[in-house]
């Protein structure tokens, strides 16, 4: 059943690189990219064989890639052949010379050559080298047994995760449960930085209470980590997910075993700080996100990785992102500010920043982070 024309129209509506002076040349050195990363996927599957488990995800993710940049550059450079290619896809193919690794040095082979071409400035693109490279690429498939609507289907789930045409947040995890229960859904967080001991450390107060343990940075190299809890405020106001805040606030959902257990439990909490921690890791050499509107597409994968099987799991990806820009802009007006007064609302889902009260005079400003 014809499937690629659609795929290419759907693929239409999620180009980024659109507009740009050079966006042929950037889809073709894409498509020529996403060919190593399955040949990179092949070696370690060969190379690791039983100790790489994820390799037949990670392939169908890439061949997907590489099939969203071939969609692309069809539409663009041959759309009179598109219909011809989807007709092509259901046909029984030559078998290849070779196994995976050599049909995919072909495909990478054909990508190159097209790139080629382009860099030559011609006016126009031989349909044939579409062709070819969509007959290596059936191939490939075939010979690693992906099935290319599949994987077409979860690249336009992943893409849709990131940048869906219309962002609304999905509902909160606790909506369901009694209100002493839930996270609460407006909460004011004072983050008052104090010296001990020939050290700064953070403690957090709501209400009049102390909030958890003091924190310092608990490195060598002082670098503001002592800060870190205003990421589970974040991930409670964009995620609607904190089992570590759960704790401090001692709202577990407890009428629930399995949830108080699984959801709520000693192992999510590990989960939680684990992200944290990675994303402070990479942060840091983004100058914790400064003047940067985005979070690259590894390191969501890795989070995704990290949290398979919990509730969160169910968070697209645009909603971390979310999390982690926002989270890093109030955490740099903590550390520029050496503390001050969060405010996490959940029912907005957005988090407010207000300076300290001993140093109003010189910033009286009050920041909100909101999504968009």
């Amino acid at each position: 059943m014809p499937w690629l024309t659609d795929y290419c129209n759907d693929a239409e509506q999620t180009d980024r690189l659109a507009g740009r002076p050079n966006h042929v040349s950037l889809l073709a050195a894409g498509l020529f990219g996403e060919t190593g990363s399955v040949l990179t996927e092949l070696k370690k599957a060969e190379r690791e064989t039983a100790a790489y488990p994820s390799y037949r995800n990670r392939l169908v993710e890439e061949i997907g890639d590489l099939l969203w940049y071939f969609a692309r550059l069809a539409t663009i450079l041959a759309p009179s052949e598109v219909q011809k290619l989807d007709a092509l896809a259901g046909r029984t193919l030559r078998p290849g010379d070779g196994d995976a690794m050599t049909e995919a040095l072909t495909l990478g082979g054909a990508a190159g050559a097209l790139l080629a071409t382009l860099q030559q400035k011609t006016d126009n693109v031989a349909a044939s080298q579409l062709g070819t490279i969509w007959r290596a690429l059936l191939r490939v498939a075939r010979s690693v047994r992906v099935d290319l609507r599949d994987a077409a289907r979860r690249n336009l789930e992943k893409t849709e995760s990131r940048w869906p045409p219309v962002r609304e947040f999905i509902p909160l995890f606790d909506d369901d449960f009694d209100e002493e229960e839930q996270l609460p859904r407006t909460l004011d967080v004072e983050f008052r930085q104090i010296g001990r001991s020939g050290k700064q450390v953070v403690l957090l107060r709501c209400n009049g209470l102390n909030l958890g343990d003091r924190l310092t940075d608990n490195i060598d190299e002082p670098d503001f980590y002592r800060f870190h809890d205003i990421f589970h405020l974040a991930h409670a106001a964009y995620l609607g997910w904190s089992p570590i805040l759960r704790v401090l606030l001692n709202c577990k959902r407890k009428s629930n075993p399995r949830v108080d257990e699984n959801e709520d439990g000693a192992r999510a909490r590990i989960i939680e700080e684990a992200v944290s921690a990675t994303v402070f890791s990479r942060a840091k050499e983004t100058r914790f996100y400064d003047g940067i509107d985005h979070v690259d597409y590894d390191l969501l994968k890795t989070i995704s990785e990290f949290v398979r099987g919990f509730e969160v799991d169910a968070v697209p990806l645009w909603q971390w992102e979310e999390a982690i820009l926002n989270g890093y802009r109030v955490f740099r007006a903590l550390r520029d500010n050496g503390g001050g007064t969060v405010t996490v609302d959940l029912d907005n889902r957005n988090l407010r920043y207000a300076a300290p009260s001993s140093r109003q005079t010189a910033r009286q400003s009050v920041e909100s982070f909101a999504a968009p």
